[in-house]
């Protein structure tokens, strides 16, 4: 476990000023004192995890005085670029990472970037604004032509002292490079945006995330940026408790948009649907929600929730023309009635003793979670929890449950775009049949209808499982994100079981006192089945020694490292915090003694071969293939082998690390065969060129690759 015991400041100092734009629970705590001990196991699999190895090793990008949530709510702080940024051709396949940072503790919380080049160098992290005000809550997404990257976030830049979303753009495609980013300018402008559509001068839209489209309605060299904000403003009724519908805002934009540094014409709308729950009409209700855009759709999904926990259903609003005209809803009831057990002599409920609970499962504390596009744009997923609650039938209501019996367990969550059905998977733990739409019985895994077994007492014995970040305060600690790249899917969470076993007062977990795990869970088929968990922590996993791993994004894309029979890896990559104290000082647990931002990436093997969406097909070289130089390093030349598998021009051409061309090797027309050229290390100008990195780019029809060289004299 980790121990810090140089430097302390108390919470109090910071934490009270630091809370104020975190997005709060709603309605009275439902959670309480057990009965009774719990009387639980830990889950065992027969099955095997997923083999895996550390690319990068868990590498600091920067030291964070700032201990929760560094990314973004609901969508990825992690994107990465395409191999190359056009229109000049320039090298890229790197990552941006977004996240707020506090550099010193009397410093303002602001918005940083980190660039990790394609192999794991993190090589840039800056401010994204020279603006010294208090920032938050970045979103991020990569333009598929440049490379650049766009980011939103929200701070106070106005008289009107309301928080206002403002976005830049970096020029990576002016030099093949990070750090250009233009001026920031406001994207969301509240609550003048919102008040034509809600009709309310004081609503606030934060929290953005932010997408970029391959393609607008204006067609040609144009694509589509989309920004969406949450409601920061309580509801409008007798309530007035958290309700966050949402105000897209978008903008058309060009690569000559971008080149001269424009801010975008942008538009806004609001949802009629999440609207009226705001306003409370008829009745408040509270969405929980990512939304995800893929070419012309847009959708908002997740789950929505009524003030009396009498209503507890997945929904999505999908819209299918970039985000202008209606958005379509569908929902569906996900409260699940679940049988409660007789002790074993059959005298006592688990829930009730005396008198039968009213016990079901039910989407519980999910909110955290970004929504995803998948199998060719025919499904929309997400991942989330489900847990046992009840209805003790005293005049309260439903929606109790019991936090140290740990019955909250993962799962996916699926719409289907053609049907407008719902359903959803265990991922972990999993009963007798995962995909049954029937949620697994922690007491009763082979789903017999009987207890599986019992304790010394007679109680009923329960898999224990609690997939969140720290022992308490779900609604604040809960965390999954999911990538889809193809058919291969990869859902990443926080899981706390063995921490909070410790923390709820056994001894036997002591070992795992302050020590998280992350849990990483793949599919080759679209996510009609998923591997168990790899888990990797502090205990287990020496790569993470030390460490206290928390708020876990992977990367936006799933990188294919082999495709070949039987030979199935892909590359997955992680950013989280690495705090030094268990919890988060900013809402009231743990130390404010900081941590360090981190970077890792793993090369996991996966069960059958990756299949590109209608999406991703660039990403298979259909018409060449380039390979590697060799010798590699060199000096004075070396050989660069290449394949034309249909007949047209081809170029191959040389350029330094500032994306500057040095060399012209190829530029003739082929027919399909197998080629070989020699560069020696001269400039088209026939002059020696100086020791150094160099990259050689390919172009045939639409293929393009490029691969890195260096030339030591």
């Amino acid at each position: 476990m980790k121990r810090v015991t140089f430097f302390v400041v108390l919470i109090v100092l910071v934490g009270s000023l630091l809370a104020d734009d975190l997005m709060q629970p709603a309605g009275p705590d439902k959670s309480l004192t057990s009965p009774r001990n719990a009387s639980g196991f830990m889950y065992s699999s027969t099955r095997d995890r997923p083999a895996y190895e550390f690319i990068v090793d868990p590498t600091s990008i920067v030291s964070t005085y700032y201990d929760y949530m560094p990314g973004n709510y609901c969508s990825l702080p992690l994107r990465i670029q395409p191999e190359i940024s056009n229109p000049y051709g320039l090298p890229a396949g790197g990552a941006y990472a977004i996240f707020m940072s506090i550099e010193t503790v009397t410093a303002e919380r602001r918005i940083f970037y980190a660039y990790i080049d394609a192999d794991g160098n993190v090589t840039a992290t800056d401010p994204v604004s020279t603006n010294d005000v208090r920032q938050g809550f970045p979103g991020l997404d990569v333009d598929c032509v440049t490379g650049n990257p766009f980011a939103a976030w929200h701070a106070v830049v106005e008289p009107d002292n309301s928080y206002d979303v403002l976005s830049s753009y970096d020029l990576y495609h002016m030099m093949g490079s990070p750090g250009l980013w233009i001026d920031e300018f406001i994207s969301i402008d509240n609550p003048e945006a919102g008040e034509p559509t809600t009709g309310f001068d004081d609503d606030e839209f934060i929290w953005p995330s932010l997408f970029t489209s391959d393609s607008s309605p204006l067609g040609e060299d144009y694509r589509r940026v989309f920004v969406t904000g949450n409601n920061y403003t309580t509801s409008h009724g007798a309530l007035s408790q958290p309700s966050e519908n949402a105000l897209l805002s978008y903008a058309d934009f060009s690569t000559d948009d971008l080149n001269n540094q424009s801010t975008l014409d942008w538009n806004y709308r609001t949802i009629a649907q999440m609207d009226a729950w705001n306003a409370e009409d008829p009745i408040w209700m509270r969405p929980m929600k990512g939304c995800a855009v893929s070419d012309n759709l847009v959708a908002y999904a997740g789950y929505v929730v009524d003030y009396d926990a009498t209503i507890n259903d997945a929904f999505v609003l999908i819209n299918e023309n970039y985000g202008e005209g209606p958005f379509e809803f569908y929902s569906s009831d996900f409260i699940f009635p679940q049988w409660n057990p007789m002790n074993e002599d059959g005298t006592e409920y688990l829930f009730g003793e005396d008198s039968c609970y009213v016990v079901v499962q039910e989407i519980f504390e999910a909110g955290h979670m970004n929504i995803q596009f998948k199998d060719n744009n025919t499904k929309i997923t997400w991942s989330g929890n489900m847990a046992i609650t009840f209805d003790a039938l005293d005049g309260n209501g439903p929606g109790y449950y019991y936090p140290t019996w740990c019955q909250i367990y993962p799962k996916e969550i699926v719409f289907d775009l053609n049907t407008h059905e719902f359903s959803f998977k265990d991922l972990y733990i999993e009963g007798a049949d995962a995909y049954d739409n029937v949620p697994m019985v922690p007491w009763d895994l082979d789903e017999d209808g009987v207890v599986d077994s019992f304790d010394g007492d007679g109680w009923p014995e329960w898999v224990y499982n609690w997939p969140i970040l720290y022992p308490a305060d779900a609604f604040t600690y809960n965390n999954y994100k999911t990538v889809a790249t193809g058919n291969w899917l990869v859902c990443v969470w926080a899981d706390g079981t063995k921490a909070k076993r410790f923390y709820d007062g056994d001894n036997s977990f002591a070992d795992w006192e302050a020590v998280p795990e992350i849990a990483i869970i793949i599919s080759a088929d679209h996510g009609a089945t998923w591997s168990e968990p790899i888990f990797l922590n502090a205990n287990d996993t020496p790569e993470l020694a030390g460490q206290i791993p928390s708020y876990v994004y992977p990367g936006d894309v799933i990188e294919v490292i082999s495709n070949t029979p039987g030979n199935y890896h892909g590359k997955i990559q992680l950013f989280y915090l690495d705090d030094n104290d268990f919890g988060s000082s900013i809402n009231g647990n743990g130390l404010n003694n900081g941590g360090e931002l981190m970077y890792a990436s793993l090369d996991i093997e996966f069960p059958d071969a990756w299949v590109p969406t209608s999406t991703d097909d660039n990403e298979i070289p259909t018409l060449g293939f380039l390979a590697q130089n060799y010798p590699n390093p060199f000096n004075p030349s070396t050989t660069i082998k290449y394949e034309i598998k249909e007949a047209g021009n081809v170029t191959i051409e040389v350029f330094n690390i500032k994306g500057q061309k040095v060399k012209t090797l190829i530029n003739e027309y082929h027919t399909a065969n197998n080629y070989s050229t020699v560069w020696n290390g001269m400039n088209d100008n026939n002059e020696s060129v100086s020791s150094g990195i160099y990259f050689y780019k390919m172009k045939t029809g639409d293929y393009n690759s490029v691969k890195k060289m260096i030339l030591m004299k």
